[in-house]
C-alpha cells in the first residue's frame, strides 16, 4: 500500500464518520489522530476522489460499519476494522499491521518518556515490522508473556526487540516459558526479583498491544510447544475457545480455572482492568477467541478484519 492509498483509506474513514456517522470535526480527528485541518483536508479528497456519493463508494465503509457497531456494543475506545484482501497470499494480514502499526505509532511519537507493553504473536511481531524506524531512546518496552518455550527455544514471535531496535529505547523480556512445568516452579519465578522488577515495569506502561490466541489443534500455544498435546486436550474439555496473554478464556470471556491456568506466568489479567488492552487479530477462525476477550471487558481497542468483524457482529 503506497503512500496515496494510505491517505485514501483515511480520506474514506473521515467521510464515513462525517457523512454517515454523523461526527463532529473535532470527533473525527480525535478518532483519526490529525488535526482539524487535516480532516478537512480528507473530506475535501474523499469528495475529489468521488468517494462520496449517496453512499461511500469505498470498502472500507462496511467495515467501519461492524467497527462502530463493536466499538459501541463492547464499549471500545476504538475499533478499527480493515478490508480482506482475496487476491492476497495472507488475506488482510497486511493490512492489520499497518492498522496496528500506526496505531502503535501514535504513541512512539510522542516525545516525553512513556513504558508500552507487548503481547506476542505473529500480529504483533507483524505490527513492529511495520513500523518505520524512530528515533526515541528515552521509551521502554516490555514484555507480557514469556519469551521461551518449556524445551528452551525461543520465542520466534516476540515484538520487543525488535522494537527495541528500531527505536532505540529500553527493553525488558519476561525471563520464564509461558506456561511454567509445575505450580512450584512458576512460585520460585514469581519471587525471584528480576521477574519482580519486570513486572513493576509493566505495571507503568500506558497500554498494551497484545494478540488474541485460538484454543483449538492449530493454537500458537500448541504449535510453538507452549502447551503439550494432553494439556490442549484439556483446554478444550473446559470449553475453551481463546487465550490472552495465555491465559485461557471460555465463550464469556471468563478465565478458565484448570491446571495450566495455575501454572500461566504472565500478569494476571485483572492488573489491566485499568490499562488500556489493545488487541490485533484477524480472520473468520480468531472470531470466537475474540468474542469472548469482548465479552470479558477486558480489550480498551481492536484492530480486526472483516472477516472476523463480520462473523462477531453476526452474533451480536
Amino acid at each position: 500500500m503506497d503512500k496515496f492509498e494510505r491517505k485514501l483509506d483515511q480520506a474514506a474513514r473521515a467521510a464515513w464518520l462525517s457523512y454517515v456517522g454523523g461526527r463532529t470535526q473535532d470527533e473525527i480527528a480525535t478518532q483519526l489522530g490529525v488535526s482539524r485541518p487535516g480532516v478537512q483536508r480528507l473530506l475535501a479528497l474523499a469528495r475529489q476522489e468521488g468517494l462520496v456519493k449517496v453512499h461511500i463508494d469505498h470498502p472500507l465503509a462496511a467495515c467501519m460499519a461492524m467497527g462502530s457497531a463493536i466499538r459501541e456494543r463492547f464499549g471500545l475506545d476504538f475499533c478499527d476494522v480493515v478490508p480482506a484482501d482475496s487476491e492476497a497470499h495472507d488475506g488482510s494480514a497486511h493490512y492489520l499491521a499497518v492498522a496496528a502499526a500506526e496505531r502503535l505509532s501514535r504513541y512512539l511519537e510522542r516525545t516525553e518518556p512513556l513504558t508500552l507493553s507487548l503481547g506476542t504473536g505473529r500480529s504483533v511481531r507483524a505490527m513492529v515490522e511495520a513500523l518505520s524506524r524512530l528515533d526515541r531512546p528515552q521509551h521502554r518496552f516490555v514484555s507480557l508473556v514469556g519469551n521461551v518455550a518449556r524445551d528452551g527455544s525461543a520465542n520466534r514471535y516476540d515484538g520487543v526487540m525488535v522494537l527495541a531496535d528500531k527505536t532505540g529505547g529500553e527493553r525488558f523480556l519476561l525471563p520464564a516459558p509461558v506456561v511454567a512445568g509445575s505450580v512450584e516452579e512458576k512460585e520460585a519465578m514469581l519471587h525471584q526479583r528480576l521477574f519482580q522488577a519486570i513486572a513493576e515495569v509493566a505495571k507503568e506502561a500506558e497500554a498494551a498491544f497484545i494478540g488474541v490466541g485460538r484454543i483449538d489443534r492449530q493454537a500458537t500455544l500448541f504449535q510453538d510447544h507452549f502447551i503439550s498435546e494432553a494439556e490442549l486436550d484439556e483446554l478444550l474439555s473446559r470449553q475453551a475457545v481463546g487465550e490472552l496473554l495465555g491465559w485461557p478464556l471460555n465463550q464469556n470471556g471468563e478465565v478458565i480455572d484448570c491446571s495450566i491456568t495455575r501454572r500461566v506466568t504472565s500478569l494476571p489479567l485483572e492488573l489491566f482492568r485499568d490499562q488500556p488492552l489493545v488487541a490485533l487479530a484477524g480472520g473468520r477462525e480468531k472470531a470466537p477467541a475474540i468474542l469472548a476477550a469482548l465479552r470479558g471487558g477486558w480489550l480498551k481497542g481492536l484492530i480486526t478484519d472483516e472477516a472476523a468483524a463480520r462473523r462477531i457482529t453476526e452474533s451480536l
